[in-house]
């Protein structure tokens, strides 16, 4: 996990302002127009796929009795898609008149500085995406470091990328402007998602870092039909979204907490059972469900 990496806040930092400038010679050399159509149509299909996100999966699950995991996701990427390239053809027939060549570098550099606009969007579509995709791509990373506990020392790329843009400045700036809190989302998946290992979740509940606040939210998430089965079938787009999630996180309080959570620290701990003294002499609690951890016979005392 200590490897040199370009999935780092600063590194992304500085590609997104490489970006920012990109899009600003374009907006000199052809002219904001152009670009206004692609960020409008990018808006778009940013919009129609996060809409499949949010509210497909329920219909879906009513009308096809359940569908694998992962089609709630490439959905929201079919539909954006579509619904991009579509509005991008349309706009563009709708407005091939208009288009010009740029004279003179007075209308160049008022149509360069014009085109941040569409380049904030098309910014802040790419960062959105990164942190939910990379927030499913946590918690199945978690499902499978339930079963096998030394994967949790190996994050996939998506991890480390939605990492990198939930962290530091870039990070602050882009929990402002994220309207699903998918940071805390995030962090409140992955904890319920330990679920699966009944070792780590006795050791997780244990660990002083994590807050009284927190551990009534959990039971009561726990205890709510929809969360349980999200969690059991592997529906971690659903979850995000369900308005169990989303009433827990307007609680600013909780909010707070699991942006302070040392989530990761707290992750790799209960699985490797590393709750030294908070374990219970005798080792009552025994592995359920689909666990595949070993037994920890070493704990006991």
């Amino acid at each position: 996990m200590n490897e040199p990496s370009m999935l780092t806040e600063p590194n992304l930092r500085l590609m997104l302002m490489a970006l920012s400038a990109l899009c600003m010679v374009w907006g000199i050399a052809r002219g904001i127009g152009r670009l206004a159509l692609f960020a409008v149509a990018v808006a778009a299909g940013g919009l129609a796929g996060w809409a499949f996100f949010r509210y497909a999966p329920g219909p879906l699950i009513s009308w096809l009795g359940g569908f694998h995991p992962d089609a709630t996701a490439w959905g929201s990427v079919v539909a954006g898609t579509i619904t991009a390239i579509f509005v991008r053809r349309f706009l563009g027939a709708l407005f091939s008149g208009g288009a010009s060549v740029l004279t003179g570098t007075g209308p160049r550099m008022k149509h360069g500085v014009l085109s941040l606009l569409p380049t904030l969007l098309l910014v802040w579509g790419v960062a959105m995406a990164a942190r939910w995709g990379g927030a499913v791509a946590r918690m199945r990373w978690v499902e499978a470091a339930a079963a096998q506990p030394n994967l949790i020392d190996c994050p996939p790329v998506l991890v480390r990328l939605r990492d990198a843009v939930s962290t530091g400045a870039l990070g602050q700036m882009l929990d402002r402007v994220d309207p699903l809190n998918s940071a805390e989302a995030s962090t409140l998946g992955s904890l319920l998602t330990l679920r699966r290992n009944e070792d780590a979740w006795v050791a997780m509940k244990k660990n002083p870092e994590l807050t009284a606040a927190l551990k009534p939210v959990l039971q009561r998430l726990l205890n709510d039909k929809d969360v349980i089965h999200s969690l059991s079938f592997s529906h971690y787009s659903e979850l995000m979204t369900l308005p169990e999630i989303a009433t827990a996180l307007a609680n600013p309080a909780l909010r707070e907490a699991l942006r302070n959570l040392p989530v990761d620290q707290i992750l790799s701990a209960a699985l490797h059972g590393e709750s030294q003294a908070y374990h219970p002499v005798g080792g009552t609690s025994a592995p359920v469900g689909n666990s595949a951890a070993p037994p920890r016979a070493r704990v006991v005392q």
